[in-house]
């Protein structure tokens, strides 16, 4: 495993990538890519080939060291989308106050998976997520993205709104003239507003996320 670990942080170094960036774009936390670096833990197959295509290289070299190859394009594996590091979206009853998204940015590594059917990519930004009414699905310090171009609303899909001077995550559900808001916590309840006298603007649909353990 140690040989593993090696490779591993050998070719993260040589994309410039930190643990939390490679940890960021397959799913899992910066300790657990700094365990497999050590030689500490295993690799599923499925992670280690996310791994792979993250890093620009094939599985087997990874595992074995033999017959190296990097991948053709290895500026596709992932998408860089801005982050902005001064704004939270509040996952919850409490605030989180936005003046506008020109903020200071960071990049944080999307698996182009889940970017290759996006529109307008250019528009895919990302927030992180303060609170604890959407867990499980998003904990307190979950990265969520979206698409600024994609705000018609899909009833049942999770959205970034701004209400007021909130920037709030939540799934939608449409009625004929309101929209409900709902939390995955079964401990907030839901709240209904007006689809046109309320002061509701959709900023983007959550296309990807992370768990923010």
């Amino acid at each position: 495993m140690k040989k593993i670990g090696h490779r591993i942080k050998t070719r993260r170094k040589l994309k410039g990538l930190t643990q939390e960036a490679l940890g960021l774009a397959v799913g899992v936390s910066k300790v657990s890519v700094s365990s497999w670096e050590l030689g500490k833990n295993s690799m599923h197959p499925e992670l280690l080939n996310k791994v792979a295509g993250v890093l620009g290289v094939d599985a087997h070299w990874l595992l074995t060291g033999e017959s190296f190859a990097t991948l053709e394009d290895e500026k596709d594996s992932v998408f860089w989308a801005p982050k902005y590091k001064n704004i939270k979206a509040a996952a919850g009853a409490g605030c989180c106050h936005d003046d506008c998204l020109d903020e200071d940015e960071d990049e944080v590594p999307i698996p182009i998976k889940f970017v290759k059917n996006q529109t307008n990519k250019d528009q895919i930004f990302c927030v992180c997520v303060s609170g604890d009414s959407m867990e499980p699905v998003l904990s307190d310090g979950s990265i969520i993205a979206m698409n600024s171009s994609d705000t018609i609303i899909k009833d049942g899909k999770m959205y970034l709104v701004k209400q007021d001077d909130l920037l709030r995550v939540k799934v939608i559900h449409l009625l004929p003239k309101d929209m409900v808001l709902k939390s995955y916590n079964p401990n907030f309840k839901d709240e209904t507003y007006n689809i046109k006298k309320d002061n509701i603007q959709i900023l983007g649909r959550v296309f990807w996320f992370t768990s923010g353990r």
